[in-house]
């Protein structure tokens, strides 16, 4: 088994979703950001969902793209990324997911890339501007080097798009829950129990949603809306900027938010997943 199918497996018999925060690798600086993903994993976190940085992150919103200019101000390199991933895989079996942009992995080329980051410990990619018709030579890298894919789908993908894009998929579906990009808001999308309800007839696949969850109430309703995971990242990202001149009080705020983040992962007694 995968380190994926062990994460959604432990988390049923737990009677609960998967809780996967987002960070951008390297944001404030590379020492404090692996502190921050070993922060997310001491709370409680089942998969992580780590970021590399961009200058041009056309899916994210204002607080992921600031993050990112603080990470690449900071001097981040693949050779210094990758040697941060095999110090977390070191530690921990929890599935490590990479969202990126295709420039970043052209500039190695595809099967440099998915060999570097096979052999640090990378579970999956989803390359957010490379939807799977423009994906054939980077799902043979993947393939190869034993890379899991993660794509995305919306409200408004059609069911044959759908069914495409799931053959192309194999750690689990990336539900967005809003259009849009990424970021903090304080409604949460009506139409995320619809889609669910779509792709369960679609697809067997785990289905993870994010995009705008920002407080334990949405992560809830996520569950509730028969979701196999949450994914958070904004609000996250968010306490970074805030506290990053100070790192010891980041790190507990951060520990406090996961846990409570968490905590809504869990199906109210007598509620079977």
């Amino acid at each position: 088994m995968s380190r994926y199918d062990n994460a959604f497996s432990a988390v049923r018999k737990q009677n609960r979703i998967a809780f996967v925060p987002f960070a951008v690798a390297g944001d404030p600086d590379l020492r404090t950001s692996e502190k921050i993903l070993r922060a997310y994993l001491s709370a409680g976190a089942d998969i992580l969902e780590i970021g590399y940085p961009f200058s041009d992150p056309m899916a994210d919103g204002p607080v992921n793209q600031r993050a990112a200019q603080r990470a690449i101000a900071s001097g981040i390199t693949p050779a210094r990324f990758f040697a941060m991933i095999r110090r977390l895989r070191a530690a921990t079996d929890a599935p490590f997911g990479l969202l990126l942009y295709a420039n970043t992995m052209h500039h190695l080329g595809c099967e440099a890339f998915c060999a570097a980051a096979a052999d640090a410990g990378i579970d999956s990619l989803l390359v957010a501007d490379m939807p799977p018709e423009e994906s054939r030579d980077l799902l043979k890298a993947m393939r190869k080097h034993g890379l899991a894919s993660v794509f995305i789908v919306s409200e408004l993908t059609p069911p044959e798009r759908i069914r495409f894009i799931c053959r192309q998929t194999s750690a689990f579906v990336y539900v967005v829950s809003r259009l849009g990009t990424t970021g903090v808001h304080r409604d949460f999308s009506t139409s995320v129990r619809q889609t669910i309800r779509r792709l369960r007839g679609l697809t067997s696949l785990p289905l993870c949603v994010g995009f705008g969850l920002s407080s334990p109430r949405h992560v809830a309703e996520v569950r509730d809306a028969g979701a196999d995971g949450a994914i958070v990242g904004s609000r996250l990202v968010s306490i970074v900027e805030k506290e990053h001149a100070h790192t010891g009080a980041m790190l507990a705020a951060i520990g406090r938010a996961v846990r409570r983040f968490r905590k809504a992962t869990i199906c109210p007694s007598g509620r079977r997943r």
